[in-house]
């Protein structure tokens, strides 16, 4: 469908796929946040057609290893924060509401998580309705160790997924956790072998299809029916 210089939207099959492929392991500089901008506003647009049956994300190697730090400290610079309303830059709120917008639409949304899945890159996983994990992942909300905190959504929908107990010590710390842990924690929805992450991906949109019409509010149900089905251990 469209092609930028580091992220690639393709449709087939009723199915929507976001390829990040930039630089660096999917390091996300400020270039890479236009794009995934304008991307996401290509999707908004196609979403409105109708006729889509899922969407996945992924990476490579890695599915993305977060911010560029000293391009997001220049970026933090240039925020003109409103103590005095508590309103926040429009750049970021728009920012934001291309991460959040994804688990609102009337279809499933699956991040394929390979590798490195940190910080920003983190926080697009987390706004996804779904998370195939696939073993040899790594993943993390390191913002605090810069002195930062997630801001694109992260912590809100980590504390719906994993607890508040969870949440504050994956958020406050910084640390990464193993794909093995990210499952059992609920960040994960599910465990796969390596190279698994997209075929398992495919099958739990085919699967979501049969159960009727997609509804964003009840997206638990309908994982927790697959999982059942076919993730016993």
């Amino acid at each position: 469908m469209a092609e930028n210089a580091n992220i690639l939207l393709t449709e087939e099959n009723g199915i929507l796929t976001v390829k990040m492929g930039a630089p660096k392991n999917n390091l996300m500089t400020s270039a890479f946040h236009v794009e995934f901008e304008e991307v996401m506003d290509q999707v908004m647009a196609r979403a409105e057609k109708g006729g889509i049956r899922g969407m996945i994300i992924c990476g490579g190697r890695h599915f993305s290893v977060g911010a560029d730090v000293a391009a997001l400290t220049e970026r933090l610079g240039q925020c003109d924060y409103d103590e005095a309303t508590g309103d926040l830059p429009e750049d970021h709120k728009a920012e934001k509401r291309h991460f959040t917008f994804l688990r609102e639409l009337p279809f499933p949304v699956v991040a394929a998580v390979t590798g490195f899945c940190i910080g920003s890159g983190s926080e697009i996983a987390l706004n996804c309705h779904y998370r195939v994990v696939e073993k040899g992942a790594r993943i993390g909300q390191p913002e605090s160790t810069f002195g930062i905190l997630p801001g694109l959504g992260g912590i809100a929908r980590t504390i719906e997924l994993c607890g508040m107990q969870t949440a504050y010590e994956l958020v406050m710390t910084g640390k990464l956790i193993s794909s093995e842990e990210a499952c059992e924690y609920g960040w994960g929805d599910v465990l796969t072998d390596k190279k698994q992450g997209l075929p398992t991906a495919y099958a739990l949109i085919d699967f979501i299809e049969k159960q009727g019409i997609f509804d964003p509010a009840k997206y638990r149900s309908y994982i927790a029916d697959y999982t059942t089905r076919y993730c016993k251990s």
